[in-house]
């Protein structure tokens, strides 16, 4: 589906919500807490030594409609600006990848098996469009369940790797040994993304309520051609925050 399909979509809903018998707006906002990673962590990666979350806020609408104020079950739709992202650092053995470093003839790059110490920081802005199906049991929660595309529109994958060497080509190439050596991926990710979210919300004030959403990316961040790195990354963050309805 693209934005035009979709925002056909988003006027279409918008069109049938407005003739119906109860119709909320919503305003979120939250922080983004989670990585890009992997789903299970490759062999290659052999410790963990550090994570820490980027500073990362969501900020959205949220129009939603029920067919009478006393459904439970309604639907849902939004637009969202979300900044994704984290630091780890890590040990790592064999791992591919493609490293730049400098000396004083130049910069050299090398793809190959690296193993050593790797630190990658992530930061990334989004504009998200979710899609759910809710329910609202009682007048104090509020529970949702459905999918999202998002557009990147700033990219941001580097990091440095030391304490090593690289095998350059393969596992069986010429040692190369690197103290420290840079890699920046950004220009090398996908500007589309895909998943499923879902999540709660509890009512703490008349118009105001805290919650919590999970949203796991199913498209991976990188086009299957990338050589950065032989598996696949994808986006999986919780957002906490609160809602207030306009």
């Amino acid at each position: 589906m693209n934005i035009r399909i979709f925002i056909i979509f988003l006027a279409a809903f918008i069109a049938t919500g407005a003739q119906a018998q109860h119709l909320e707006h919503r305003i979120q906002a939250g922080f983004n807490i989670g990585a890009t990673a992997p789903v299970g962590l490759p062999n290659t990666i052999r410790k963990i030594n550090s994570y820490r979350p980027e500073f990362c806020p969501s900020l959205g609408y949220e129009l939603s409609w029920r067919p009478t104020k006393a459904s439970e079950w309604g639907a849902a739709v939004g637009v969202k600006l979300d900044y994704k992202g984290m630091t780890t650092k890590d040990e790592v053995m064999y791992f591919h990848t493609m490293i730049t470093m400098e000396d004083g003839s130049g910069k050299s790059e090398f793809e190959g098996a690296f193993t050593g110490k790797n630190k990658t920081t992530v930061r990334n802005a989004y504009v998200s469009f979710p899609i759910s199906a809710t329910y609202t049991p009682n007048d104090n929660w509020r529970l949702h369940l459905g999918g999202y595309m998002a557009w990147l529109f700033s990219a941001n994958f580097y990091g440095n790797v030391s304490d090593g060497y690289i095998r350059n080509g393969s596992s069986l190439g010429e040692k190369v040994n690197v103290s420290e050596a840079s890699f920046d991926f950004g220009t090398d990710m996908r500007r589309f993304d895909a998943g499923l979210q879902g999540g709660a919300e509890r009512r703490v004030g008349k118009k105001l309520r805290v919650m919590g959403n999970l949203s796991w990316g199913l498209r991976p961040v990188f086009p299957s051609d990338f050589r950065g790195m032989d598996f696949p990354m994808y986006n999986i963050f919780v957002t906490l925050g609160v809602t207030y309805r306009i």
